[in-house]
């Protein structure tokens, strides 16, 4: 695992002072089982998930309780789904701690700013196998796509702490998703000060009826984790997207430093989808990342 940045300690339980607001708890339609309903106040009112988007959670649960009525056997097998979900573990440093570095640090000059932000990159496992391509990572993005207007960076965790590197080649209005409202305040505290005219949106977006709209949309190392969490939900994602360009991107080497074998097949599945909506695609490889482009106009 990456090391967490320096000054930084290790992964914990945030304190409650540095946490937002929860967002409100679904309310469970007529049609829930008793055993859904059940579980679904529990895990919302949970502490440990607190920072998860409720919808997230209800989504879970309902999709879960297809294969269960008995509430303790759901609430096991959601919370073992969360965990993959919300990926927490992935997170190597201290929610808490990160914020009070950010209110300390010196965001001004440029170079600082730049510093500084890799040491939080570094403390994030997806956004640190980044760092050794990260001066070369939006050259290349933009490189497959006509400059944009507008950014919308879907499930975006620490990804906002890039914004000094995309900046170089774009000046873009960058919209960011994410259900875990952790992710969402720490970005929004560090947007505040540095890009006041970029926000971080607290929002599920896999769920019905929810709409992104960009000139470009970003799923970086997302999409095989959307899929993990249903089978076609980020193929789905891709297509309904209101965006004229979507990259995708993939990790190069699994979390176990093996080669990323899943890529292929997630790689054809979007090459599939853009010949049957008569889209274009195109590709680049970095050392560490995949990063699939699909034109949609």
């Amino acid at each position: 695992m990456t090391s967490p940045p320096p000054g930084l300690a290790p992964a914990g339980e945030p304190t409650p002072a540095t946490l937002p607001e929860p967002a409100t708890a679904v309310p469970s339609p007529r049609t829930d089982s008793p055993a859904v309903a059940r579980v679904i106040v529990r895990l919302t009112t949970a502490a440990k998930y607190r920072d998860v988007h409720p919808e997230t959670i209800a989504d879970l649960v309902r999709r879960e309780g297809r294969t269960t009525g008995d509430a303790a056997e759901l609430e096991r097998l959601v919370r073992a789904r969360l965990h993959k979900v919300a990926a927490l573990h992935l997170l190597t440093a201290r929610p808490a701690a990160l914020r009070r570095a950010l209110d300390r640090a010196d965001l001004d000059d440029p170079q600082a700013r730049r510093d500084w932000c890799r040491q939080v990159l570094a403390g994030h496992f997806s956004t640190a196998e980044r760092l050794t391509d990260l001066d070369a990572f939006y050259p290349t993005l933009f490189g497959l796509v006509p400059p944009p207007a507008t950014v919308a960076d879907v499930a975006c965790a620490l990804n906002p702490f890039t914004l000094p590197w995309l900046r170089e080649v774009s000046d873009a209005r960058y919209v960011g998703y994410d259900f875990n409202a952790t992710f969402v305040a720490l970005g929004n505290a560090f947007l505040a000060r540095t890009h006041p005219e970029c926000e971080i949106r607290h929002e599920e977006v896999l769920t019905d009826g929810h709409q992104v709209s960009a000139d470009l949309a970003l799923l970086l190392k997302t999409y095989h984790c959307m899929e993990g969490r249903r089978p076609g939900a980020g193929l789905a994602l891709v297509d309904r997207l209101a965006c004229r360009h979507v990259v995708v991107s993939f990790p190069t080497r699994a979390m176990n430093g093996r080669a990323a074998v899943f890529v292929p097949r997630h790689v054809e599945e979007l090459a599939e989808l853009a010949r049957d909506r008569g889209w274009r695609w195109s590709r680049a490889t970095l050392p560490s990342e995949d990063l699939v482009a699909i034109h949609k106009e």
